[in-house]
């Protein structure tokens, strides 16, 4: 493991919040939430700042907030957007060991429900969910070190399997 760090990418909806805090409790480490870091340092959500601001801005906070953070003994959960961020991701890639939790559109319409469109998920509006997927997964797949697909299971058991496997590494 990378720095003793970890970090989760996928869509929202995906469980890299919930998993994240029982993967960095299960191994005792630090946890960052990029969303709940922005809302720290901004004093609005990710989605007021994007609505304010503009998806640019967005995309520009999300990337300087990470090249600021300090990955070890880290789990990190940034937005599913922040793949579309070449130095950021390098940071990400060359500190943590990256997973990719993916997700079926049926599960993150399911979990998000109505809230699906008020997340502040880059480009959502323009290409809807299953093509804003499609194009992500590309990216999800070449930075992911593993892949587990976050779907029926609990995320207990999620963050169980991910520890399990990353702890034989």
């Amino acid at each position: 493991m990378k720095n003793n760090s970890i970090t989760l990418i996928g869509m929202a909806g995906s469980g890299k919040s919930s998993t994240g805090e029982i993967i960095a409790e299960i191994l005792h480490l630090k946890y960052v939430d990029l969303d709940k870091l922005i809302f720290e340092t901004e004093g609005i959500t990710h989605h007021e700042y994007m609505e304010k601001n503009g998806e640019k801005a967005l995309s520009d906070l999300e990337n300087k907030l990470t090249l600021g953070l300090d990955f070890k003994n880290l789990v990190f959960a940034p937005p599913g957007s922040i793949i579309y961020s070449p130095s950021a991701m390098e940071k990400i890639k060359n500190n943590s060991t990256v997973v990719y939790l993916e997700t079926e559109p049926e599960t993150i319409e399911k979990r998000l429900g109505e809230k699906l469109y008020e997340n502040g998920i880059l480009g959502l509006k323009e290409k809807g969910l299953k093509k804003l997927m499609e194009e992500r997964a590309v990216f999800y797949n070449k930075y992911a070190d593993f892949t587990f697909h976050s779907g029926e299971q609990t995320k207990e058991e999620v963050a169980d399997m991910i520890v399990k496997k990353i702890l034989v590494i």
